[in-house]
């Protein structure tokens, strides 16, 4: 079942500011707009077309409007984007507290509205229609290693957690291993009061998950679990490799999936979680260093774990200043690529500034695309995440050409 679009604007400027931003949004999962210019209309129309996704001026009702919004809201089967004349952080705080999933300013509407919109139908799909979160007896434990600094591991492991979190319905956690200088907590823009080092100051060799529970932080936006690095460097000799162990024992009972950040570093803690991976995934670039260092761990991970575990992410690969190509690494390291995650300076800053992951702001980029793919990967069918519209299957030109030939159109 579809879930109803309706349009409650103010002007016919607003309608055509919305309506030419939602030519960029794939409405496979949302019904054609519904365009409504009354305040009581609107209540009565939501009041029956059970899912319901309303995009509302907040000129609409005029000063009434945020008890619009609360009203609206009391039915857990609407939600509601704010569409604010300009930016305007007092009046964005009265419209979330009134109950609104999200605002946007009309002059930021072509490149914040779809993305605002792909995350309440997510959440809409998995928690109002309650999709039920497959059974499963081990999660998986996935490493992340970059074998050189400065690669983007961890913006991307972060990222791709986040999009597990968001578009599939099994638990996720993302534990971060960098124990002097981890940036998961700063990606996501939480502030971690509890983090691994608490933890191991208050670990006595016996762990549950009730005990963990408490250190274990939330990511409101996408529901994903994260257990913190220290906040000091110095506290990393805190967390011991019987704690890493024990902890992730415990995290794999009950997650579906146990993703890892690890330093570039080999430490005693990274290779207690590397020994229990189903799969390590080696993020490397196109440049020689980069190269020659996954090379080199190549040869050792080689030798310590079965081959299948082992597989080849390219982070920035579309980037050609080294002169070499994806294939030349293939070719260099004996080991295919798994994933291709574009280079896209831009969003990935905006996105570490602002603690935004790019997956749920600009989840049509490249960029964003290449990580769904990736998740896909590991959750297999339950994956679902926005497709572009050049990307949905559409019947090709050359084909419609033939139909008209044989006389079927």
């Amino acid at each position: 079942m579809p879930i109803s679009l309706v349009l409650a604007v103010s002007s016919e400027q607003e309608r055509t500011v919305v309506q030419q931003a939602l030519s960029g949004v794939p409405l496979s999962d949302l019904s054609p707009p519904q365009l409504i210019s009354d305040p009581d209309e609107l209540l009565r129309i939501t009041a029956t077309a059970g899912p319901t996704l309303v995009l509302l001026s907040a000129n609409f009702a005029r000063t009434a409007t945020p008890a619009l919004v609360e009203r609206l809201t009391a039915s857990p089967s609407v939600q509601v984007i704010v569409l604010l004349p300009e930016e305007d952080f007092a009046l964005a705080r009265q419209f979330l507290r009134a109950g609104a999933a999200d605002t946007v300013p009309f002059a930021q509407a072509a490149s914040e509205l779809p993305g605002s919109i792909a995350n309440v139908v997510r959440r809409m799909q998995k928690v109002a229609w309650g999709a039920p979160v497959p059974s499963f007896q081990t999660g998986r434990v996935v490493i992340f290693y970059g074998p050189k600094g400065g690669v983007g591991t961890s913006l991307l492991v972060t990222n791709l957690a986040v999009a597990l979190a968001a578009y599939q319905p099994a638990p996720v956690v993302l534990v971060d291993l960098n124990l002097q200088f981890g940036a998961v907590a700063t990606l996501l823009s939480l502030r971690p009061e509890a983090t691994i080092a608490s933890l191991a100051q208050r670990f006595q060799g016996e762990l549950d998950f009730e005990f963990l529970q408490p250190f274990l932080l939330t990511h409101e936006e996408s529901g994903l679990k994260v257990l913190a690095a220290p906040s000091r460097p110095e506290l990393a000799e805190l967390v011991t490799t019987f704690l890493v162990e024990r902890t992730l024992q415990v995290l794999r009972q009950n997650f579906a999936f146990v993703l890892v950040d690890t330093p570039t570093v080999l430490q005693d803690t990274s290779l207690v979680a590397l020994d229990m991976a189903e799969y390590i995934f080696i993020v490397t670039a196109l440049d020689l260093l980069a190269i020659r260092n996954t090379q080199l761990v190549l040869e050792m991970f080689r030798k310590l774990y079965p081959a299948e575990r082992l597989k080849l992410v390219l982070n920035r690969s579309n980037v050609r200043f080294s002169g070499l190509t994806p294939e030349q690494v293939e070719e260099f390291l004996n080991l295919s690529i798994v994933a291709h995650i574009p280079s896209d300076g831009q969003l990935a800053v905006t996105s570490v500034n602002e603690g935004v992951p790019f997956v749920l702001r600009h989840p049509y980029a490249p960029i964003s695309q290449s990580i769904f793919r990736l998740a896909s990967l590991l959750a297999g069918e339950q994956f679902r995440a926005p497709v572009p519209v050049s990307e949905q299957p559409t019947e090709g030109a050359l084909r419609r050409f033939v139909r008209f030939l044989l006389g079927e159109e």
